[in-house]
């Protein structure tokens, strides 16, 4: 019997999705895929995670995923439209390679396998940037699935000297909560400050709790580039008087001070032998790329 054409249309249909790659089909909710992680946002008077490509501006540890952000490659196919979408994001034990074929071993890189966190895209690591050519070839060209993840979220799966890591990881609503989180509060990196004039404008906002040893003037808002305490930043914002943001708990700044204003491009970081810091710059942000091991 001869098949009618509503019968061809279907096996036309059916034939097309099977052959399809995997990469254009749909993504199951709980279909984990392979892919690879660095980090920014330690040095945040050169390559602050407030101010990417989506143009969200300073983001607020408090809300949404807080500084669990990530900077999605633009060769990945998930990038169009991808701002402010989210991905849970866990640590994978195992070598990997960079797009240059490099081998490198991290099969005892992370923290742990099981738990995760979840990150929201609020900038893009550019495939295409002349200035970096060799750095941004290396990660963000689709070799491999990249994500640059701030280096909050990094350090809750593995260790900052590791540079890039493995992973595994899904897309996801922002509101999903892992089931098992992936904790750092023994080692939280040193934040950055809203921009003064935005101090006031969160009178919910509990300074002392989110920036307890201090943290950095906003740098692209203008307001320097310096650590300072908390209560030196309040007093800067004009809210000493405000029992509600000022508590009198006056610390002495000058040995962080001290600490932190010698960490630049070529001190810090920059000195492990794993990896050394390149820059990078994309839309609105002022980000560096970890070029590892």
């Amino acid at each position: 019997m001869a098949a009618t054409g509503l019968q061809l249309e279907i096996l036309l249909v059916v034939t097309f999705l099977l052959l399809v790659p995997r990469w254009l089909s749909p993504v199951a909710a709980d279909d984990w895929r392979s892919g690879r992680a660095t980090y920014y946002g330690n040095e945040p008077w050169y390559w602050s995670i407030h101010y990417g490509s989506c143009g969200r501006g300073y983001i607020w540890p408090d809300q949404g995923t807080g500084w669990d952000v990530a900077a999605l490659a633009d060769s990945h196919p998930d990038w169009p439209n991808s701002c402010g979408s989210c991905y849970e994001v866990k640590c994978d034990d195992k070598s990997i390679k960079d797009a240059y074929g490099q081998n490198i071993d991290r099969s005892n890189a992370c923290k742990d396998t099981s738990a995760s966190v979840v990150v929201q895209i609020s900038d893009t690591c550019p495939c295409d940037f002349p200035a970096n050519a060799y750095s941004n070839k290396r990660w963000c060209c689709g070799d491999m699935d990249h994500f640059d993840v701030s280096v909050w979220a990094f350090q809750k799966l593995s260790d900052m000297s590791n540079g890039v890591v493995p992973i595994q990881y899904r897309k996801v609503d922002c509101s999903m909560q892992p089931a098992k989180r992936a904790d750092n509060s023994a080692a939280t990196f040193t934040g950055e400050f809203p921009p003064l004039s935005q101090a006031s404008s969160r009178p919910d906002f509990d300074y002392q709790k989110y920036f307890p040893g201090g943290g950095y003037l906003n740098t692209q808002a203008g307001d320097g580039s310096r650590f300072v305490s908390t209560d030196e930043y309040l007093s800067m914002a004009g809210l000493t008087g405000n029992s509600k943001y000022y508590r009198g708990t006056a610390q002495d700044s000058s040995s962080e001070q001290a600490d932190h204003s010698s960490t630049d491009s070529s001190s810090g970081e920059a000195n492990n032998p794993f990896f050394q810091l390149m820059p990078l710059t994309f839309g609105l942000s002022g980000r560096w790329l970890v070029q590892c091991c």
